[in-house]
């Protein structure tokens, strides 16, 4: 057996892991109470109850914690989104569309405070990660992008240009997402359907918009 197998190094390397998941979660903390720009790395220190040595052993500085945020953001989001199955014994598409998004606005709620932190990034970009918030945002856009096409294979989709409808509902997005953190008693399953409506149905009453009289 080697050293790498020993059970000694398998507690050492899940101790390594619990202390970086803390100063995770104490920095996505730490950033949503007090925004980037006026977060320190003392802040998430004296937060997570480590060293400040302890810290650099993990992360290089206040925006390299900061990247690896944004990148469980991504992970954490792209892991409630489910693709449709169109198989014998799938639920209707709708269905499962509805289910990834309420697991997604569940999540959004659940970190109320970062999600506004992220919106007012994306709103008023800080200098230092705005290249880091713009590389997020593109990464969800392409998100949104690959799922349109997934749905145009199916025929679940209209003909249509995934990228820029892709851009289009990220905007829709922000919009619901500041909603959301704006509003504590938000129904997520009412907003869930509201945003089935909109994405597959618009706002015009059919056959109102061809009629001539």
């Amino acid at each position: 057996m080697s050293a790498e197998e020993t059970p000694e190094a398998d507690r050492a390397a899940r101790m390594r892991e619990q202390r970086r998941a803390a100063i995770i979660a104490a920095a996505r903390q730490t950033f949503a109470e007090r925004g980037y720009h006026n977060a320190s790395i003392n802040d998430v220190i004296e937060r997570a109850k480590i060293a400040r040595g302890t810290f650099y052993l993990y992360f290089e500085g206040k925006r390299a914690v900061f990247e690896s945020l944004l990148a469980e953001s991504l992970a954490e989001l792209r892991a409630r989104i489910r693709r449709i199955d169109l198989g014998p014994d799938a639920r209707p598409p709708e269905a499962q569309l509805r289910e990834s998004l309420v697991r997604v606005l569940g999540h959004v709620l659940e970190n109320r405070d970062f999600t506004r932190l992220l919106l007012t990034l994306w709103l008023n970009p800080d200098v230092e990660v705005a290249d880091t918030v713009d590389a997020f945002y593109d990464h969800v856009t392409a998100l949104i992008a690959a799922s349109l096409g997934h749905g145009l294979r199916l025929g679940l989709v209209r003909p249509c240009d995934p990228q820029l409808v892709a851009a289009a509902l990220l905007g829709t997005i922000r919009g619901i997402l500041g909603y959301l953190i704006e509003t504590p008693d938000a129904d997520i399953e009412r907003v869930a359907d509201e945003i089935i409506g909109l994405s597959l149905r618009g706002i015009g009453v059919p056959g109102r918009w061809t009629a001539s009289g």
